[in-house]
């Protein structure tokens, strides 16, 4: 009789262990799904910083460059003046190591059909591509802007300036 009794309680006792084992997994399993969840999560927050990263980059490198020697109109026009003469002389520079960008695009604001510009229709044309990395999946951003340029009018050299866009491409993350 006290080895029946035995049986039974070795029979409960390995079914107690049996219990806490998977009952100890289950628990294992459980954090470790709380952790991948948690992990997706700042994943996802982490993907989403760089991208507001990148575009807060974009929107200072548009105040940059409109301010900047190379784009910049006289200092007497003011800031985010932009003069088209210089670009159209620089917009085939290579600006690949200075600037880490897709592409910047300056644009006049205008009813006329859109034209791209180079040396034999400017001043009669509205987009300046300026650089493009030929980057695939970006987004942009910009800010207004004054284009500027000199013309001669009736023997005088004068200053003629129109609204524009600066349009600065990022890769979104």
């Amino acid at each position: 009789m006290v080895k029946k009794n035995m049986k039974k309680e070795n029979k409960k006792s390995q079914f107690k262990i049996q219990q806490m084992s998977f009952m100890l997994l289950a628990v294992v399993l459980f954090f470790i799904l709380v952790a991948l969840f948690w992990l997706a999560f700042q994943y996802s927050s982490l993907k989403k910083q760089a991208t507001e990263t990148s575009k807060e980059q974009a929107v200072l490198l548009a105040e940059f460059i409109s301010g900047s020697s190379e784009f910049s109109c006289a200092s007497e026009q003011g800031s985010y003046c932009v003069d088209t003469d210089k670009i159209i002389v620089l917009k085939n520079a290579s600006y690949k190591e200075l600037w880490p960008v897709s592409y910047i695009k300056i644009k006049k604001i205008t009813k006329e059909k859109e034209k791209d510009c180079n040396i034999a229709n400017y001043p009669n044309c509205t987009n300046f591509n300026v650089f493009d990395a030929k980057t695939e999946s970006t987004s942009t951003a910009g800010s207004f802007i004054a284009l500027c340029r000199h013309e001669r009018v009736a023997g005088y050299v004068q200053n003629i300036c129109e609204l524009g866009k600066i349009m600065i491409g990022y890769e979104a993350k």
